[in-house]
């Protein structure tokens, strides 16, 4: 019988939970900053709107994000796509490869918000159904779990290719010619 890793599963206070999920992304990050992600590693993201504290989270560490390296693909289930602005998850200052898609389909508020990190590391919060301003939050912390998160990956990944493309900001190259530039065509 092999032993799982304990998942770090708990019950959040509303005003507890962006705080909590902002500790969690910066200790990655850290790590990750000192190991050189490869090129094109991104972070992976389903929530229930742009409000939702895990994407307020993200928001907040997006110059560690960008010195990390990271790209962002980000889906949401609920949004007016005509009023949504285009600096709305990530600094206006900070130049983060990042991708935006809206999940029209009305039986993904059934999902749980995911984040996913990288290959061993991922957070799973409620279902999308419930408000997260009006009640305490369940969610899972995941360290090192290869599996659990491999099937966060390919749930994303699969949401991915069915919902609606709508935003999609690139960094300006750096002013060095020699620099490579970014391209969201690897993504199609």
């Amino acid at each position: 019988m092999r032993l799982r890793p304990p998942l770090r599963m708990s019950v959040t206070r509303r005003g507890e939970k962006e705080q909590r999920l902002g500790e969690f992304i910066g200790e990655y990050l850290g790590d990750a900053h000192h190991a050189r992600p490869q090129p094109g590693s991104e972070i992976l993201l389903i929530a229930r709107s742009v409000e939702s504290p895990v994407v307020k989270a993200i928001a907040a560490q997006a110059a560690e994000i960008a010195a990390a390296g990271y790209g962002l693909r980000l889906i949401v289930a609920q949004t007016d796509a005509d009023s949504m602005p285009r600096g709305w998850a990530l600094s206006d200052t900070v130049d983060v490869d990042c991708e935006v898609r809206w999940a029209r389909k009305p039986r993904l508020i059934e999902a749980h918000e995911q984040l996913v990190l990288g290959p061993h590391t991922c957070w799973i919060g409620d279902s999308m159904r419930r408000e997260p301003a009006k009640c305490d939050a369940y969610e899972t912390y995941i360290d090192d779990c290869a599996k659990t998160t491999a099937a966060a990956i390919l749930s994303f990944e699969r949401l991915w290719q069915t919902s609606e493309p709508l935003l999609a900001r690139t960094p300006l190259p750096p002013r060095d010619d020699e620099a490579a530039s970014f391209s969201l065509a690897r993504r199609h």
